[in-house]
This record gives C-alpha cells, sequence and structure tokens, in this order.
C-alpha cells in the first residue's frame, strides 16, 4: 500500500521507498525534492543551519528515512544524487543504479 510520509509518522514497517518528485509542490507552492536534502544527510550538517523551506523538506524526509526496520530505498535521477554518492557510501549506505531499458 502505497501512503505518504505524513501518513506514516509514528509507524514503523518492513521497507520504504521514497521517489523523487521533480517539481513536487507542497500545500503552500514551494518546490521541494529529495535530493536537496541529500547533503545534511550525507554529510551530518546541521538542520539549524539550512534555509526554512529545506529544513522543513529534511524533517519530513527524517520522518520517512526512520520508519523502515529493514530497508530503506531513495530513488532519484543519479546526477543529482551523484554530488553526494561517496559520502553517502563512507556512511554506510549502498548505491545502486539501474539502468533505462534500450
Amino acid at each position: 500500500m502505497a501512503t505518504s510520509i505524513q501518513s506514516a509518522k509514528g509507524e514503523t514497517h518492513a521497507a520504504t521507498l521514497i521517489l523523487e518528485c521533480l517539481e513536487c509542490l507542497d500545500s503552500r507552492g514551494r518546490k521541494h525534492d529529495v535530493h536537496e536534502t541529500l547533503a545534511l544527510v550525507a554529510q551530518s550538517k546541521e538542520v539549524a543551519d539550512a534555509p526554512a523551506t529545506l529544513r522543513k523538506a529534511a524533517q519530513l524526509l527524517f520522518v520517512g528515512i526512520t520508519r523502515p526496520t529493514h530497508l530503506l530505498v531513495l530513488a532519484m535521477h543519479r546526477a543529482r544524487a551523484e554530488p553526494h554518492l561517496d559520502a553517502l557510501a563512507a556512511r554506510g549506505w549502498v548505491i545502486h543504479s539501474a539502468a533505462a531499458a534500450a
């Protein structure tokens, strides 16, 4: 069953898939996306030092990534994730690439 991150708050489950959404807008029309928060996750940067819209996205991502007990998948375009892949791998993340079907 697919649900929103907001609806999962306080729950746990076996797996979570968080998909990149280009040009996603929140309820107030502000753009945000998963890749914008990767620097915070990859480099342990302080959320308090980030702009308000990025802080809100990071808090939402935190809710999503702390729900699964076995598997977390962040699916996004590699070009947007590329600057953070080495730092994520150094923190123990396993990075997989999916090639487009010809």
